[in-house]
């Protein structure tokens, strides 16, 4: 990893933007406000973890409004991530399943969805740990640095000794967790609240909430910044880890604390699965609704998105590892792709993706591109369109007649700036399936920080016959 850098793209102009802009009135249900996009961030329970890819609960509701989704139906979400659409769901008391090729994801949204908790042993347990913390970290002197790691300091103004912070991370720091995404004393310091919660509330039913809660603050105390692409910042020597874990905590308890009878016994089931194989994992025939936002064509390698949480958690400790994890996803970037990949086939003879990778071959070779991401867009386009289709097409065993499936996609200059209309195309391939009375809602526009255009994300509606 780097840190940020700002490269200016090889090409800043895209004729199909500008023809868009001229031709076209988009009226998106979404206003975007003060340049950024919509998130999950002021939202309870989905704010518990803010995934920088995700979306806003808005979309998930809206879908729900408009299609008058009741307690009957069951909603299904391919692409779940952590678990957005069935936090709206639950919300309104409706059965969702959702399913995730992400292990930290999954075990998120399990956890974002729990809500059968004593909400007064839970404060009782939160101030417990809460002053443990407080206890363990005033025993380490935080400010000296010692030449031996060993070694015990005097602080003299209370005349006690402390303990030096140092040996916490002698053979416990990650390997692929290393100084330069997380400083030593963030780091330690979350390492202790690990020590007291393992040691104490093992047996806990509050055990998964208050990991969650340490998980969750990983990224904002390292030295990672999304952009939304992955980069490094300066370092920052330290971090105020109990401000913001007890402030995450305290959230959680307060979004425990209001919610109702009805809420907690509607169900919402979370899966740990490969979407292109969904009908392995859900009865066919069976959703009223599918809501979803599965990733765009747009190189974002996902795994990289909460690599931070997955080797601090266990779930990934070394490339083999994640490449388990990065298997079960759709192909949606270069550095998850792999010689034997063959998801194009059904949707090889398509005119309008042969377009696009063409027009991406002839800048490639214009430019002289040769490194060996870059030689991967093309494949890695049929690759993403293809993995699609094959979702599309177990989403379409799962729906029951007359139902739906609402994707919230957006465009995509990521390969040379050539535009890539996610939802158009998408819209074409789930015809190919057998879905019928297609249509796009414009929801946002997305802002770009590498050119002047904002992208169109929009809903594309598929029906099942």
């Amino acid at each position: 990893m780097m840190p940020f850098k700002y490269n200016p793209p090889t090409r800043t102009f895209c004729q199909v933007c500008e023809e868009l802009h001229i031709n076209d009135v988009f009226n998106p249900i979404l206003e975007t406000h003060d340049g950024k996009a919509s998130s999950a961030n002021n939202y309870p329970f989905h704010n518990w973890y803010n995934f920088v890819l995700g979306y806003s609960p808005q979309f998930p509701e809206y879908m729900l409004r408009r299609e008058g989704i009741t307690n009957t139906d069951l909603v299904v979400d391919p692409f779940m991530g952590s678990g957005t659409t069935l936090v709206a769901c639950k919300q309104l008391g409706l059965h969702s399943i959702g399913i995730d090729a992400n292990d930290f994801m999954v075990d998120t949204a399990r956890i974002k969805l729990d809500w059968n908790l004593d909400v007064k042993a839970l404060r009782q347990c939160r101030d417990d740990l809460l002053q443990q913390i407080e206890n363990l970290y005033a025993a380490y002197d935080w400010e000296t640095e010692l030449e031996f790691a060993g070694q015990l300091s005097l602080f003299s103004t209370l005349g006690k000794v402390r303990r030096n912070y140092r040996p916490i991370l002698e053979d416990q720091r990650p390997e692929m967790l290393s100084e330069r995404y997380i400083s030593d004393k963030p780091l330690a310091r979350a390492m202790l609240i690990d020590r007291i919660i393992n040691a104490r509330f093992a047996e806990s039913p509050f055990k998964p909430l208050f990991d969650l809660a340490l998980t969750a603050l990983i990224v904002p105390i390292s030295n990672v910044r999304y952009g939304p692409g992955f980069g490094v910042i300066k370092p920052r020597e330290d971090a105020d880890v109990m401000g913001v874990y007890a402030s995450k905590l305290n959230r959680m308890v307060e979004d425990l604390a209001a919610v109702s009878d009805v809420q907690k016994r509607t169900s919402s089931d979370v899966l740990l699965g490969d979407s292109r194989n969904l009908s392995s994992y859900i009865e066919p025939n069976t959703a009223s609704l599918m809501i979803t936002s599965p990733p765009y064509p747009g190189d974002h390698e996902y795994t990289k998105h909460t690599r931070l949480e997955l080797i601090f958690r266990g779930y990934a400790s070394n490339n083999e590892e994640f490449q388990t994890i990065k298997r079960r996803m759709l192909r949606a970037s270069t550095t998850n792709i792999y010689k034997e990949d063959n998801d194009k086939q059904p949707i090889i003879g398509l005119k309008s993706i042969q377009k696009i990778t063409n027009l991406i071959q002839e800048r490639l070779e214009h430019d002289g591109a040769t490194s060996g991401f870059e030689k991967l867009y093309t494949k890695l386009v049929w690759e993403y369109f293809g993995g699609m289709y094959k979702a599309l097409k177990e989403s379409y065993h799962v729906l029951q007649s007359g139902g739906k499936i609402a994707l919230l996609v957006s465009d995509s200059h990521a390969f040379k700036m050539v535009h890539i209309q996610t939802a158009a195309i998408l819209q074409e391939i789930g015809i190919m399936v057998g879905f019928v009375e297609p249509e796009i809602v414009p929801w946002q526009l997305k802002p770009s920080t590498s050119h002047k255009y904002w992208l169109r994300e929009n809903i594309l509606i598929l029906k099942k016959p």
